[in-house]
């Protein structure tokens, strides 16, 4: 693979000369989370500069087995650096996916075949930065038989919103209830109960990071209020974690095979 424009792109100074990011809230520790992260890159097909002993090749993800934490990447287009990298003890990968920095990296790889082609396999990083605002990708929830959000509104009624998104460190909820259209980041709805369909319910403070009006294509206006859980406790968290993997187990069996 021979793509030096992309490779030249990827060689940013800043991203370069950083082995691990300073600022440790964009780093994904937990396995789940980051086979997530790596998913991304193999939907997004795009180029992934993989460092090794003074070497560097641009390749691509090919496929993500969460399961054994494990990752798969095309070979490069020169044998003598495929040579050095199966016998390099640590990779590093830095990408540019959207314009947004990726960092993570690996023990050793070792050759493998993928779909025919020679390939890599390697485990999973155990930090996976992901430089965005967001700490944590958000999986989106069921559309049919929705999760749902309630609890007691500031002015003493009650209300009962659909989650758009869910992820370990928070939601988006989705409304046509104008109160929430005026409500300012920071402010927290206390004791929100969640239903999440067979996992039951778990009743959280949520606080309200970024609220925003949209429109839909029929023209009628919602109200998306990205929010942040206040805390998760061990039970809280156990039960997420259950619910991102069924919702990522179901995504990929949905994803079209290549």
């Amino acid at each position: 693979m021979n793509i030096p424009m992309i490779a030249d792109l990827l060689n940013d100074a800043d991203v370069a000369k950083q082995k691990h990011h300073a600022d440790s809230k964009f780093a994904q520790t937990h396995p789940l989370q980051i086979a997530v992260c790596l998913r991304h890159l193999v939907a997004g097909q795009g180029f992934v500069k993989v460092e090794f002993d003074g070497r560097q090749i641009v390749t691509q993800l090919l496929d993500v087995d969460s399961r054994n934490a494990r990752f798969i990447f095309d070979a490069g287009s020169m044998a003598s650096d495929n040579e050095a990298l199966a016998e390099a003890g640590q990779l590093i990968f830095r990408s540019l996916p959207g314009g947004i920095r990726t960092e993570f990296v690996t023990s050793a790889a070792t050759l493998t075949m993928f779909e025919g082609l020679p390939a890599f396999e390697v485990s999973f990083p155990s930090m996976f930065y992901y430089v965005q605002r967001r700490e944590f990708f958000r999986m989106q929830t069921p559309v049919l038989d929705p999760y749902v959000a309630s609890g007691p509104h500031a002015d003493g009624t009650s209300f009962r919103l659909e989650l758009q998104d869910l992820s370990f460190g928070g939601v988006a909820l989705k409304t046509a209830d104008v109160r929430f259209g005026s409500l300012e980041a920071g402010t927290v709805l206390h004791d929100v109960s969640f239903q999440l369909g067979s996992f039951g319910t778990l009743q959280l403070d949520l606080e309200i990071v970024v609220p925003r009006k949209v429109t839909t294509q029929k023209g009628d206006e919602r109200v998306v209020i990205g929010c942040k859980f206040m805390k998760t406790p061990g039970l809280a968290e156990r039960t997420l974690q259950r619910v991102v993997t069924q919702l990522e187990t179901k995504r990929q069996a949905l994803a079209p095979r290549h």
